[in-house]
């Protein structure tokens, strides 16, 4: 992998308002933080935030997600285990 040393700019397909987002990767001062920077192509507004605070976000959505799986299974009466991999699968980047 290579470390984070100068900010990435990438256009994604993601349209908000017919425009599509710019996503910005950045470090910050620090080797252990980096930003996140999000704005639409042509507008000079950027809407950043810390790679930490993202971090922190997906951790308490996937574990949101994961109880509304294990409740659900329950439900249907799927033993966790077998479930846990069709959650995995549809949770996970290919």
């Amino acid at each position: 992998m290579t470390p984070l040393s100068k900010p990435v700019h990438r256009l994604t397909r993601k349209k908000d308002r017919n425009k599509p987002v710019i996503v910005t990767l950045a470090p910050c001062g620090s080797q252990d933080e980096a930003l996140i920077g999000l704005r639409r192509k042509g507008d000079r507004t950027q809407y950043v935030v810390t790679l930490s605070d993202v971090y922190r976000w997906a951790a308490l959505t996937h574990g949101n997600k994961e109880r509304i799986a294990k409740a659900a299974a329950r439900k249907n009466g799927v033993p966790w285990r077998r479930a846990r991999r069709d959650f995995v699968a549809a949770n996970s980047i290919p």
